[in-house]
């Protein structure tokens, strides 16, 4: 019995310690790349894509196929012949019913078909192939796409746990300049408007703080699906905010090249496919050439005997070659030929079009990044500044000098000083991550 409840204790653990789990950003991203729903199926494409280049190889090769066919004649087909064929004296309308074959008949057939020439083959393997670089430029832009999402779910988190700590933080403070307060009003030092006005206050920030928990438990909901984590498993985060700066950053490393940009290089894969889909149907006009070599064997019985030894197989070998032709499609190649030209030019248009956006995507991002980090050294002077204020106010408040409103209004000063410091730290680390995406630097 002893051992029994050992071994249930032993399981009750296992399934607490597997539903629970600790992740560094590293780990998070890690996991995403196994479990995001949306990067499987990128992948998928990219070997599905893969199965097309094979496929489209295979349509140049050699083709075996095989058949049996058996037919067993019920009624024999019959024959009429005019009977003068036999005897000239015989009337001209008088015919002969006459029967051929036999009422069991099975034919075996094996079929060798190849292609010699197809200019249309050679274009279309070629573009497979483009495919299937096309189709890994869009996986790894889904895996850039994953890891952003991560990374800004993850930020997003640390943001509001740090906001909550120092929620907490000025709560201790105010709570202490509560029971400060209470002692002074019933000692008739403070008038009981002053206790009211840090008792809104005390009240106002405990709300704030049960909204910060609703958020952060959102933010880590978030969080998990973006890393395909099960929802109903317990999941903490690492890191801290303190872990990851994005001050001081260079953004000479940012120098790029819209043409080393993924987006661009999806555009351009989709340029080049229009090009081999247009020399597709300019080529569909050459002749095609195709060869084939064929043999049969067939059995011809009035019994079902089939496997008898010493009854033959008939045989029958032939092989030959076939040449397509096209002549006339009134005007549908034609057609067909424009078409591929006018998407050609639109491909074009759309490259250049993408290539100009990307520069001035960069540019705005690079301005973007520059304010962030101006908002942030503001705003930790802010902070000091409203901390600095704080201080007096309370100082001067136990002196009689100041209100309970007048501590409230620095005491949110600060709160909101905090706040705003908290959300530049954010918007920096945004802006930085942006332009890592763009430079496929994630």
């Amino acid at each position: 019995m002893k051992k029994l409840l050992l071994f249930f204790l032993f399981l009750i653990s296992a399934v607490s310690f597997k539903s629970q789990a600790s992740f560094s950003l590293e780990d998070a991203l890690s996991y995403a790349l196994l479990n995001n729903i949306e990067y499987k199926n990128s992948r998928l494409d990219l070997n599905i894509a893969e199965q097309k280049v094979k496929e489209s190889v295979s349509t140049g090769l050699p083709k075996i196929t095989s058949s049996v066919g058996f037919q067993n004649y019920i009624n024999l087909p019959t024959t009429v012949i005019p009977s003068n064929a036999f005897n000239p004296l015989a009337p001209a309308d008088e015919f002969e019913e006459l029967q051929f074959g036999t009422s069991i008949n099975t034919t075996g057939t094996l079929k060798i078909d190849q292609l010699i020439f197809s200019a249309t083959y050679v274009a279309g393997l070629k573009a497979a192939k483009v495919y299937k670089e096309l189709t890994s430029k869009v996986t790894e832009k889904s895996l850039q796409d994953t890891k952003e999402k991560v990374v800004g779910a993850y930020y997003a988190y640390l943001i509001l746990e740090e906001n909550k700590t120092l929620l907490n933080n000025s709560l201790i403070n105010l709570n202490a300049i509560q029971k400060e307060t209470e002692i002074l009003v019933s000692e008739g030092l403070f008038e009981q408007i002053n206790l009211d006005q840090i008792n809104y206050s005390v009240l106002k920030l405990n709300n704030q703080i049960s909204q910060i928990d609703h958020q952060a438990t959102n933010s880590i909901n978030i969080l998990k699906f973006v890393i395909g984590f099960p929802q109903d498993s317990s999941l903490t985060l690492s890191n801290s905010l303190t872990d990851f700066n994005a001050e001081n950053v260079s953004l000479d490393q940012f120098q790029i090249s819209p043409s080393q940009m993924l987006d661009y290089q999806i555009v351009d894969e989709n340029r080049k496919l229009s090009l081999l889909t247009l020399k597709m149907n300019k080529v569909s006009a050459i002749p095609s050439v195709s060869g084939f070599f064929s043999h049969q064997q067939t059995a011809l019985r009035n019994e079902f005997n089939l496997l008898s030894a010493d009854k033959p197989w008939y045989p029958s070998t032939f092989w030959g070659i076939n040449i397509n032709i096209p002549i006339f499609t009134s005007g549908e190649s034609l057609a067909v030929t424009k078409q591929s030209e006018l998407a050609f030019k639109k491909s074009e248009n759309l490259l250049l079009s993408v290539e100009q956006g990307l520069k001035q995507q960069l540019s705005q991002l690079y301005t973007e990044y520059n304010l962030a980090l101006y908002a942030l050294e503001n705003d930790k002077e802010n902070l000091i500044l409203s901390q600095k204020i704080l201080s007096n106010t309370l100082t001067r408040f136990k002196e009689g000098l100041k209100s309970g409103l007048e501590v409230a209004q620095a005491q949110n000063q600060e709160i909101s000083a905090q706040n705003q410091l908290l959300q530049s730290h954010f918007n920096l680390l945004l802006a930085k991550l942006k332009l890592d995406k763009l430079m496929n630097k994630l």
